[in-house]
């Protein structure tokens, strides 16, 4: 049995910070032959070839496009269908259409529950993604509604005020003209009168 790989071991193996594996693997995850999940993920040994060759494609300037370009050249793409009674996987060189054709095969054993399945959870989340927006619109109606309910608020408040300081202004005129009117007669006109 072939010993699988983890992305440590790999690292140990090669002198590339796992940091730096882990980018490569998300970029060109298809080119690497490779069982598992997440953490559980192994890879086969020859992995290690496609993660060097990724590093030199790194190392050389060039773009995740071109670095796929030389990969589909050299290696093969690495397809793992998954079915809830059984892990199948299969690799197909890109270029051989028999090859693909029998690397595929797993692909048409899938029941019509597995893809019915899929869909229904797509469905799913299309439609929490429509009540989401369902939402949102609710939430913007509201929004503009409190703005011009706040916009009414204010102009009210602005007409108010501009009454209550010109009943102030009239009334402080009327103070004013009262207490001159009082002390406008001088002490002695008022003690002589």
């Amino acid at each position: 049995m072939t010993e699988l790989l983890s992305i440590k071991d790999i690292s140990q193996e090669i002198g590339i910070p796992q940091s730096t594996l882990r980018y490569y693997r998300d970029l060109f995850m298809e080119f690497l032959p490779a069982t598992g999940e997440g953490k559980k993920r192994r890879f086969y040994p020859e992995a290690v070839d496609v993660f060097k060759a990724i590093a030199k494609g790194m190392h050389q300037n060039k773009n995740a496009d071109d670095i796929a370009k030389d990969l589909n050249n050299r290696f093969t793409r690495f397809i793992e269908v998954s079915t809830e009674s059984q892990n199948s996987s299969a690799t197909y060189p890109q270029d051989d259409e028999n090859n693909q054709s029998q690397a595929l095969s797993p692909l048409t054993q899938l029941d019509g529950s597995a893809i019915m399945a899929v869909i229904s959870s797509q469905n799913q989340a299309l439609q929490q993604i429509a009540a989401t927006i369902n939402i949102v619109n609710g939430q913007q109606e509201e929004l503009q509604n409190l703005k011009q309910e706040v916009a009414k608020l204010e102009e009210r408040l602005e007409t108010e005020m501009t009454d209550h300081f010109q009943l102030v202004d009239a009334r402080l005129q009327e103070v004013m003209e009262a207490r001159e009117n009082s002390t406008s007669k001088s002490f002695w006109r008022r003690l002589f009168g």
